[in-house]
């Protein structure tokens, strides 16, 4: 993870930027194996969720409550359970122990505070977009104020993932700003810098 400082960045015309969360704002090595051994009894359907998400990729489901119900039937068809248990694992589960592995052993970079205030002094708008929700948690949880962020964002809140056009421009919307003058910054080309070139954004990658 790349520790940015404001002048990395090449803010002419830019009016918003838009960080991805993971891997971008913390360095999250070792957290596919911490989720795994801090539950090992439901290894399988962090596994299925791993692929249910891979499957619906970059797809628009419309709203949040049809992505939900996309996603856990397929983890509970991949497993063969009912789709309330995995809709129960997901929420009760996996999630809670989600932030409580970010609180317990990731920190955000510590570029990241500083760098969000230099950008609001410049009068730029800075987003928040993730592809899992209970962003403000999270944010929390690595040690990070949401208030920092004019908004905060999780895609699947917007109808689906990365890096799917019509949820970019669902936030587009909520920014105010028109997407030539938004840079989007992540650490992955495939989901954040698809999209972001996809809507006609800047992207830096980290």
């Amino acid at each position: 993870m790349k520790e940015l400082k404001i002048t990395d960045i090449d803010l002419n015309g830019i009016d918003a930027v838009i960080f991805d969360l993971d891997g971008t704002l913390y360095d999250k090595r070792w957290l596919p194996l911490r989720l795994i051994f801090g539950d090992l009894r439901h290894i399988w359907l962090l596994a299925s969720e791993r692929r249910a998400r891979r499957l619906l990729k970059g797809l628009d489901f419309g709203d949040a409550d049809t992505f939900y119900q996309t996603l856990f039937n397929h983890i509970a068809s991949h497993q063969n359970i009912p789709y309330l248990q995995a809709k129960e694992w997901y929420q009760t589960s996996y999630l809670p122990l989600t932030i409580d592995i970010l609180a317990k052993h990731y920190k955000a970079g510590t570029f990241v505070e500083p760098l969000l205030k230099e950008l609001r002094l410049k009068g730029i708008k800075t987003v928040v977009f993730s592809d899992y929700r209970y962003v403000d948690e999270k944010l929390q949880a690595l040690g990070l104020d949401p208030k920092l962020f004019d908004i905060c964002q999780a895609a699947p809140e917007l109808g689906g993932l990365k890096p799917n056009k019509t949820l970019l421009m669902r936030l587009v919307d909520q920014i105010g700003v028109p997407p030539k003058r938004i840079l989007m910054i992540g650490d992955r080309m495939d989901t954040d810098g698809a999209g972001a070139l996809t809507v006609g954004m800047k992207f830096m990658k980290v």
